[in-house]
């Protein structure tokens, strides 16, 4: 199920809003949200229910022992227990997502063929597993205590807001709000409203440019010119920052709903100076993790490495991290080309770089960026030298698929919104005007209903289209 979806909006969501708060019981909030999102997992992957069920009992057992073996003070008792839920939480993950890559591996290097039918999927796979696994190592190293309520662990894991997309939330950032019942009315409003403009970025902005983009990818990279080639880099840059930034607007607005503060995702990653303060700001919880989980310990680690430590371990961490976004060559080229990049910068790069005029500055990270895209979205190598060469003008600044033949150019008024979109400012200016004057809010709000009005008509013609951040 998508939160863009009309069996969402108009039957999930209401129910589930008005009978979590019929109830006053904390507790038995806890079961109606717990019910809503298995439901909502059910309604698209309803084949993975038991994997998600038995990953909540797996882990909400592993604490608990770990607890258990920390309160005897056996602390080399806890760590191997800490391993035993660290290691079967990765090798689910590895058996639901990376098997068939890693069988491919093995039938090049030894040269046999045999026939591999490859496990579906689950949904949401690697998000409730890192949250799974931040959760266990926060147990082990005394961050939180083990959960001993069931139902609000499972609430932690399988809450439908973060379930299949994030934000990858740790146990602490939500455990108070799964303790305590609160009824905040400007809250559950916030909520609305940042749900609406997530919705619009995400099936106005986000899935009419994928229709753009989508055109132009499926022609012959060879028979593109440099001017469709641009195009296609900025459509999709566009693109994935509205529909994934839409997707965590929604998310955060349906955590505010339901009383809970989910962490930011974004922030205006587009307007950064370099790429170092891009990784700040774009999916801002993935990069967290691997900075408390990973870079860290392996700072530590490696703490008598003496040459290019930090510059190694930020390496080894965006190789992961492209290949936590799929088992595929593309991902992981991906995330080389930005540890590279930010290896660059560490080495010494990054300051001369706020040395330059700030528009060179943000001119550099946005190229950066954009040919980072290319990577991502093109899955299959082979398309990258011809696609780079209409980049540079190899086959003309126009080829024979071209604006006209695509019919493409009636997306370029909505890509120039969605850059000014892309920007602070209009936030900025809507926040001081409903700040100023309850008449401002009045009218923001009023917007705002005119907003969801045209969304859901969009839908209802268009269709939905799944989220892009939803396969990972």
């Amino acid at each position: 199920m998508s939160f863009s979806s009309i069996n969402f909006l108009f039957i999930l969501l209401p129910v589930t809003l008005v009978l979590y708060y019929l109830v006053r019981s904390w507790k038995w909030r806890n079961l109606v949200l717990l019910a809503a999102s298995l439901l909502f997992f059910a309604w698209g992957d309803f084949g993975h229910v038991p994997l998600l069920v038995g990953l909540v009992l797996l882990n909400y057992g592993i604490a608990r022992w770990i607890g258990a073996y920390a309160a005897r003070n056996q602390p080399k008792a806890a760590q191997r227990v800490m391993w035993l839920g660290v290691g079967l939480n990765i090798l689910i993950l590895w058996f639901s997502k990376y098997l068939g890559f890693s069988v491919g591996i093995f039938q090049q290097i030894t040269g046999t063929q045999f026939e591999f039918i490859e496990p579906k999927r689950p949904l949401g796979i690697s998000y409730f597993t890192f949250s799974s696994l931040s959760y266990l190592l926060d147990v082990y190293y005394g961050v939180e205590k083990a959960e001993r309520n069931l139902l609000r662990f499972g609430n932690y894991i399988v809450m439908f807001p973060k379930l299949l997309q994030g934000p990858i939330t740790r146990f602490g950032q939500v455990k108070a709000e799964l303790q305590t019942a609160a009824f905040n009315y400007e809250e559950i409003l916030d909520g609305v409203r940042r749900f609406i403009v997530g919705l619009a970025k995400k099936v106005i902005i986000a899935d009419t440019i994928a229709a753009a983009t989508k055109k132009i990818l499926a022609v012959d990279m060879a028979t593109i010119g440099a001017d469709v080639a641009w195009f296609a880099v900025i459509a999709f840059t566009l693109q994935i920052y509205f529909d994934f930034s839409g997707y965590t607007d929604m998310a955060v607005g349906l955590g505010k709903m339901l009383g809970f503060r989910l962490p930011e995702n974004f922030n205006y990653p587009y307007i950064s100076r370099s790429i170092t303060e891009f990784w700040r700001r774009w999916h801002m919880t993935l990069t967290a993790w691997f900075r408390t989980y990973l870079f860290i310990p392996l700072e530590f680690a490696r703490k008598n490495v003496k040459h290019l430590r930090q510059q190694t371990n930020l390496f080894i961490v965006f190789l992961l991290t492209g290949l936590w976004h799929d088992a595929s060559w593309n991902f992981i080229i991906w995330g080389g080309y930005f540890g590279i990049i930010l290896v660059i910068e560490a080495s010494g790069w990054g300051r001369k770089l706020k040395t330059l005029p700030r528009v060179l500055q943000h001119l550099y990270a946005l190229l950066l960026i954009m040919v980072g895209w290319i990577f991502f979205r093109l899955i299959n190598p082979a398309d990258w030298g011809p696609f780079f060469g209409a980049l540079v003008g190899a086959h003309g600044w126009s080829g024979v698929s071209n604006f006209r033949t695509l019919n493409i150019v009636f997306y370029v008024p909505l890509m120039i919104a969605a850059g000014f979109l892309s920007l602070p400012w209009l936030k900025q200016k809507v926040d001081a005007l409903v700040e100023r004057s309850t008449v401002g809010s009045i009218l923001v709000d009023g917007l705002l209903l005119c907003l969801f009005a045209l969304t859901v008509a969009y839908v209802l013609s268009n269709g939905y289209a799944a989220f892009m951040y939803g396969s990972f």
